[in-house]
Order: C-alpha cells, then sequence, then structure tokens
C-alpha cells in the first residue's frame, strides 16, 4: 500500500473559497495532497465543494467522535471546549485513515483566521 498525504480542515461558516486556498497553501507547499477531508458536519459548505471541484480532488468527510479520539500537536482550549478535540484540521486530516497516520503539518491559519489546514500521511486503504 502506498502512502498518501490528505489535508484537513477546520473553518467557520463565514469562511470562503479564499480562505480555504489561503490556509491550504500555507500547509501543502511540499506535499502531493491526494483529496481534503474535513468534520462530518461541515462536508456540505460552498467553499469546500468549491475547493475540491477546484483542485480536482476528493472530498472525506470523517465523523465527528472519531475527530475526538485523535491526538493532535495544537491544544485549542477553544476548540477542546466546542469540539473536544486540540484542532479540527488536525484530527480530520488524521481521523481520515482507518491505521496509522502521523501529522507531516500541524494547522495552518488562513490570513482572515477563518480557516485551518493540516497535512497527515497514511497508508492508502
Amino acid at each position: 500500500m502506498a502512502l498518501v498525504c490528505i489535508a484537513g480542515f477546520g473553518f467557520r461558516s463565514m469562511a470562503n473559497i479564499d480562505s480555504l486556498v489561503n490556509a491550504l497553501n500555507k500547509a501543502s507547499a511540499q506535499h502531493k495532497i491526494a483529496g481534503f477531508s474535513a468534520p462530518e458536519d461541515k462536508i456540505n459548505h460552498s467553499a469546500l465543494r468549491e475547493l475540491a471541484r477546484i483542485y480536482e480532488l476528493p472530498l472525506f468527510a470523517v465523523e465527528n467522535e472519531l475527530m475526538k479520539s485523535m491526538e493532535t500537536i495544537t491544544k485549542s482550549t477553544v476548540v477542546i471546549e466546542k469540539r473536544q478535540t486540540g484542532s479540527v484540521a488536525e484530527s480530520a486530516a488524521l481521523a481520515f485513515f482507518k491505521g496509522p497516520a502521523k501529522l507531516l503539518e500541524p494547522r495552518k491559519i488562513s490570513d482572515d483566521g477563518l480557516a485551518v489546514c493540516a497535512i497527515a500521511e497514511g497508508e492508502n486503504s
């Protein structure tokens, strides 16, 4: 099985395509991204759907409960309170993988503060 990189996203509802692209560019500079992941309750956000369309990459919903079990580098007290994980982007990237995965890039925040992106690597299952 080959190793793949997934870009995980967390974002506010008012995030737009520019917010997501900016966060992605900050996180993915040296990584070949195979797809995008985000919490299941955010997967139908128009900007996220547009991002997947523009980059022609698949978009994967990850279960909110599974994200809570991911060990993140970032420990945001606000995110822990709201989502019971240290970073939505980091946990979304890691939770995509069924087996072991590692975080290659901790969350990177868009310039407008509306989106975050993190990169994880694991086996393509």
